[in-house]
């Protein structure tokens, strides 16, 4: 034993330094791949960097002198137009011929142009042309196209307005204008462009200024010759998508090195610029080193590695050789120790499989043939209460339930002969204490053990408690089914289809049926039967879908007897795992003398509103029936007081028909006030409506009340300034403000203070407020200001308070502006009332002179109407 433990021991030792070696070995390949591998990509990517900045510099460099170049010659061009333009309006025009000859010697930058012509109309209808330049090409650059004015060219310059608005326009598409080739080698496609520029003198027009020209021109063949980088450039007019200019020096429309884009403003549109680059030789030859050096370096790097590996494993073999042997030396010696260690691991097995079958809560058995028991977990001394070892031997049939064991002895005999598949049945087992437990006896498996003996295993699950529970949910629906049956609401299931699957009495009881059996006997849809509007009810199931649940939904439905009631349902869809309806469930409510009731109370108010109405109409008539009278009184003893007839000899008579007049005029002035509330109360008020002054308002109030204002003493304040006009009835507004003057005189003691100021709401409502320094009024207060004929106590003054009727008739009167009336009001403190007008009714006086008009004067043309004159005396006339 002793020589056996220190061979192992030599062996175990020997392994370590085997692995030490190979581990060696590995990092020793794994630094020098991978200190390669970093210089290697180290002086790729380095190279690689520079190397395309340089190009991207020298791309981009190009293509920045080339832009700059065209936009250049386009700024020229632009300047240029506008030269010829400013010349021709400031000039004498009387000798065109002599003008053109001045702008083709003096203005620089003509040769930018194939052509220029000024087109103008010398009396209505009548145009004429002038040419102002026109180049002469060799034939290289000849130019295709050729301007000539014609009654289509006028037409359109008149339709499209060039004569009226004088920005510089880009033109591409007039007549004749067609995108062609230009040269071959390179290859050039161009298209003619043309700028107009308005002529005009004032107001007036003197014609429209056409320049001709090519992008050729802009860029010249021998710049772009000398750009050999530049593969394509391409020019296209933003607005169109149409190309201006396209050379192409490869013929391959899908290749560049590098592209590069701009996008600049010529006169009123906008050209877009495409740049491509080829490579030059030699960068192309500087871009390939990075990789020659890469591939290099990889070479290196995977020799060097493979040197090193290949060194190790001759060491490798040499150490395995001696290794080999000392090895199956060990094997051997390991071989009964193995055997050993198996023995002790199957008996460990062994018991770690008991233990895990005796802590499953099931009772697992083995019986032979003729069920005699050979095996128990340790779960049937938990179910019967019987010792396994008592058990072992006994027949497993005779325990069980004495009415049970012959049909389970007979479906065991038909398993044991291969008659019948594996089955669970449900029984009941002997416990110990001589009771009988529920259980769920299962056959699963027939298997032979090692004497080669049929062995039949099984389980026994204990189902009391569960069969005590099935009784108790039992119990549970039972009283469900009781509480759903006597609810005072109908419970019910619908099908899509409209069929009721089931139902409670009460439900049948509001349909009019006897029993619940007799409704879902009788009731084959419900819409149509129970819901007489199919299409509504549809409708509403669909928005029961799509929402989930509906509460509280009235409708009518239809009883046995075809009587109509009102219900109230709620209702919500039931569905399976995949979304699909199964059914409709809900509650129902009979509230048909709800609504009966709910009818009545709506009948009452119209009646009231109709007495109210009523009410309204005959105050109305009360005061028209009595104004006449009381101008009779009051005209009377006008003429009375001012003695017109001859004097009354008594100076007492005198004061009274004064008294008679001054109480007639306030008598007339109630009746006037409760007749507009009632027009307004009636809706019979209309509003005179004007545009009228709010300052000259405020002026004549301030005017009646000066006397009394003086009286008492009373500061009188005027903070609003820029007081705006109002669009509404001016003798309301007075009327308003009239009363709200009087009372804050009324109520402020003697040499108090009432201040007018005024202000606007970020929507633009114009807001004038009244604020006082009197005795105010609390909450109730002007609650009861606000009524008809409701007044706040007067400490100060209670002669001639008048009815109550101020208030609440400003108020009737802002309301018919659409306006508010608005009090805050402090008790001891004084009160503060505003007159809100809405924006719609308020005119400014900056907004009014913003908008006086200003219409400029503008050149018509009648474009259907142009008449084409030629003159052959003049060859320039159309």
């Amino acid at each position: 034993m002793k020589t056996k433990a220190k061979k192992e021991k030599t062996f175990k030792m020997s392994v370590p330094n085997m692995g030490a070696m190979r581990l060696t070995s590995g990092l020793s390949q794994f630094m020098v791949l991978l200190n390669g591998l970093i210089l290697t990509l180290t002086a790729f990517f380095v190279l690689n960097y520079f190397i395309k900045e340089m190009s991207q510099d020298e791309y981009h460099n190009s293509s920045k002198n080339a832009g700059e170049q065209i936009v250049k010659s386009i700024t020229g061009i632009e300047n240029s137009m506008k030269f010829v333009s400013s010349l021709i309006q400031f000039s004498d025009v009387s000798n065109k011929s002599l003008l053109a000859q001045q702008i083709r010697r003096n203005v620089p930058g003509m040769a930018q142009f194939d052509q220029m012509v000024w087109i103008f109309e010398t009396r209505p209808g009548v145009w004429q042309y002038k040419s102002i330049f026109k180049a002469a090409h060799d034939e290289a650059r000849s130019s295709p196209y050729n301007l000539q004015p014609s009654q289509q060219l006028i037409t359109r310059l008149v339709q499209e307005k060039f004569l009226e608005d004088d920005t510089l326009k880009l033109v591409i598409d007039f007549p004749g204008m067609r995108y062609e080739q230009e040269l071959d080698v390179p290859r050039i496609m161009a298209r003619p462009v043309a700028f107009t520029q308005t002529v005009k003198k004032g107001d007036s027009s003197k014609g429209v200024l056409i320049g001709v020209s090519r992008a050729v021109l802009l860029l010249e063949n021998d710049w772009v010759q000398k750009k050999s980088l530049m593969a394509r450039l391409t020019i296209r007019d933003v607005e169109s998508q149409k190309r201006i200019y396209h050379m192409d020096r490869t013929q391959n429309e899908g290749f560049s090195a590098h592209t590069q884009e701009y996008e600049f403003e010529v006169a009123d549109g906008a050209w877009h610029i495409i740049f491509d680059f080829d490579k030059r030789k030699n960068l192309a030859f500087l871009e390939q080193v990075p990789y020659l050096i890469l591939l290099f370096g990889l070479i290196l790097t995977i020799v060097g590695t493979l040197f090193v590996r290949n060194n190790h494993k001759q060491s490798q073999k040499v150490s395995l050789m001696n290794k080999t042997l000392e090895q199956k030396n060990f094997e051997l010696e390991s071989e009964v120790a193995e055997r050993e260690r198996l023995n002790s691991a199957l008996v460990k097995s062994e018991k770690d499989y008991r233990s895990i079958i005796d802590s499953v809560s099931d009772v697992i058995f083995e019986i032979s043939t003729d069920g005699n028991i050979q095996f128990l977990s340790a779960a049937w001394l938990k179910v019967t209460g019987f010792d396994n070892e008592r058990t072992m031997g006994s027949n497993l049939f005779t325990m069980l339930y004495p009415e049970d064991q012959k049909r389970q002895k007979h479906d065991f005999e038909l398993l044991v002969k291969g008659q019948k598949q594996s089955y669970r049945a449900f029984t009941r087992i002997r416990t110990s204490d001589g009771t009988f437990r529920a259980v769920e006896l299962s056959m699963s498996m027939i298997r032979q053990d090692e004497n080669k003996q049929l062995r039949v295993v099984g389980t026994l699950n204990d189902v009391e408690e569960r069969r005590r529970a099935e009784r108790a949910l039992a119990e549970a629906e039972k009283k469900y089914r009781t509480i759903v049956e006597n609810a005072a609401g109908g419970l019910y299931q619908l099908t899509p289809e409209g069929l009721y699957l089931s139902a409670n009495p009460a439900m049948a009881r509001i349909l009019g049926y006897k029993n619940v059996e007799e409704m879902l006997r009788l009731v084959k849809t419900a819409s149509g039967t129970v819901y007489p509007d199919k299409d509504g009810r549809e409708a509403f199931l669909m928005g029961v879908v799509k929402a989930g649940q509906i509460f509280g939904y009235e409708t009518r439905v239809v009883r046995k007897d075809k009587q109509s009631i009102w219900v109230r349902e709620n209702i919500r869809v039931v569905k399976d795992d995949q979304g699909h309806i199964l059914y409709y469930e809900g509650s129902m409510e009979d509230i048909t003398k709800a609504k009966e009731a709910e009818q009545g109370l709506r009948e009452a108010k119209v009646k009231s509103d109709m007495a109210n109405r009523a009410k309204t109409e005959f105050i109305a008539n009360m005061s028209h029936e009595l104004r006449t009278p009381l101008n009779a009184i009051i005209g009377f003893s006008e003429i009375m007081k001012n003695q017109v007839l001859g004097s009354l000899g008594q100076d007492m008579y005198v004061e009274y028909a004064n008294d008679i007049y001054t109480s007639g005029k306030g008598l007339l002035k109630i009746i006037n006030d409760i007749l507009d509330i009632s027009k307004i109360e009636a809706g019979d008020k209309e509003l005179k409506e004007s545009e009228f002054l709010l300052s000259d308002v405020l002026t004549s109030c301030n005017d009646i009340f000066a006397p009394k204002v003086s009286k008492k003493q009373i500061t009188l304040v005027n903070e609003s300034a820029s007081l705006p006009r109002i669009l509404g009835e001016e003798r309301s507004i007075k009327q308003a403000l009239t009363s709200i003057y009087s009372n804050a005189i009324k109520f402020t003691e003697v040499g108090g203070r009432i201040t007018i100021f005024s202000n606007y709401d970020s929507d633009g409502a114009f807001r004038l407020s009244l604020s006082d320094t009197g005795i105010g009024l609390s909450k109730e207060e002007i609650e009861k200001a606000m009524s008809p004929f409701g007044q706040a106590d007067n400490e100060l003054d209670r002669s001639g308070a008048g009815i109550g009727l101020g208030l609440t008739l400003c108020q009737s009167i802002m309301k018919l502006h659409r306006g508010r009336l608005e009090i805050l009001s402090e008790k001891g403190i004084g009160t503060t009332v505003t007159l809100v007008f809405p924006n719609e009714r308020v005119f400014r006086e900056d907004d009014m002179q913003d908008q006086a008009p200003d219409i400029p004067k503008r050149l018509r043309r009648d474009a259907n109407n142009v008449e084409l004159v030629i003159d052959p005396e003049q060859e320039d006339q159309v």
